[in-house]
């Protein structure tokens, strides 16, 4: 599939506005979509369509919620000025558009850790899982060694 088709896709179930902060959408509207990666947005296609199967939730402030830094994160949000402005150096995925933060009401994020490691074939790359938190985070930063699918780890 091409970026553009994974993208349509990817609409029957996000708007940009929930992967994206405020900021980014407020600058570049529609256009945002070409800040995310291509194989993150394939992988939470297939996740939400094929495996979880289940409403997901990344960023909801576009409805008036709080999150707006589960998706895409810019370098002015807080979470990286604050990082920045201490001189910590912070190569967070979600800085390059490879990484989400999924809440979902239907779904624990234990149970979505345990069924996306049940189903981890149907995955298009392999990927990193954070383990132990609240929430499901997941993104493409994996050891060039890695052999498979998934790699929990904890922050």
């Amino acid at each position: 599939m091409t970026k553009l088709e994974i993208v349509n896709a990817v609409k029957k179930y996000f708007k940009v506005q929930e992967l994206v902060s405020k900021a980014v959408y407020d600058k570049w509207g529609e256009k945002s979509w070409n800040f995310l990666d291509e194989k993150l947005l394939e992988t939470l296609l297939v996740l939400r369509r094929d495996i979880l199967k289940v409403p997901l939730v990344c960023n909801d402030w576009v409805y008036g919620g709080k999150n707006s830094q589960r998706g895409l994160r810019e370098n002015i949000c807080s979470i990286v000025k604050e990082k920045t402005d201490k001189g910590v150096l912070y190569l967070s995925q979600h800085n390059f558009g490879k990484a989400v933060d999924l809440v979902s009401s239907k779904m624990s994020a234990e149970d979505m850790r345990k069924t996306i490691k049940a189903n981890a074939k149907k995955l298009p790359y392999n990927v990193r899982v954070e383990d132990g938190v609240s929430w499901l985070h997941i993104d493409l930063m994996c050891d060039i060694n890695q052999k498979d699918k998934i790699y929990f780890f904890k922050a």
